[in-house]
């Protein structure tokens, strides 16, 4: 083999002409030019591809917004049932409790009259303790009593019974509780019944005459 002659071996690799940036490709011996309707052909299959995936792609978005209601549906049914769960469970609640209520009067009202001399006794330990457990009961059901003394009067929470002259309370105070009032939660399970203050007392204008009858 001589000088200048490049040996060739079997990993040597074809040298292939790759045109450079701004240079034509000329066509070879027997190269077909570019067909302009095989061009269209093709660009009209890649506008149809294109409209295709727009139209699977308006799909999706409308299967996700299906979606996203259906979603939004049902945790809102579940919420309407919780509260559902809940509205009945407290009706029944209240329902019990009213039941119990009278209970809880009457043995308020034997404790408050139970006289001093039997105080030491353990039979009176034991109807305070039966109290405590019923107002235990009633505070596990959310029942509470309500303020009403020295309040003034709320047709929502207070049931008027009797209006008397008060000296010490302005008009329109409650005075005298006649039976305590409960709540269950944030409503009203029985309102209390009330003594309400008119005021302090009117004297009259004229006043009495001597022989002890009002002046006319």
């Amino acid at each position: 083999m001589g000088e200048g002659e490049v040996r060739s071996t079997e990993n040597d690799q074809e040298q292939v002409d790759v045109p450079r940036q701004g240079e034509t490709h000329e066509l070879e011996a027997g190269e077909a030019p570019l067909d302009s309707a095989a061009v269209e052909e093709v660009l009209s299959e890649t506008d149809q591809l294109q409209r295709e995936a727009d139209r699977w792609r308006e799909k999706a978005e409308e299967y996700l917004d299906k979606y996203r209601r259906g979603a939004a549906e049902f945790a809102n049914y579940r919420k309407r049932q919780d509260r559902e769960r809940a509205e009945s469970a407290l009706r029944t609640s209240a329902q019990v409790m009213r039941q119990l209520l009278p209970v809880v009067d009457d043995l308020e009202r034997a404790i408050s009259n139970i006289p001093g001399e039997f105080a030491a006794d353990g039979w009176v330990e034991g109807v305070l303790l039966i109290d405590r457990k019923l107002k235990s009961v009633l505070e596990q059901f959310q029942v509470v009593p309500i303020e009403a003394l020295g309040k003034p009067f709320d047709p929502y929470f207070h049931s008027a019974l009797v209006r008397c002259e008060s000296n010490e309370q302005p008009a329109g105070t409650v005075v005298e509780e006649l039976e305590r009032g409960y709540m269950i939660g944030d409503r009203v399970l029985r309102p209390t019944i009330v003594k309400v203050s008119t005021g302090p007392e009117q004297e009259s204008e004229a006043g009495p005459g001597l022989d002890g009858q009002v002046a006319e």
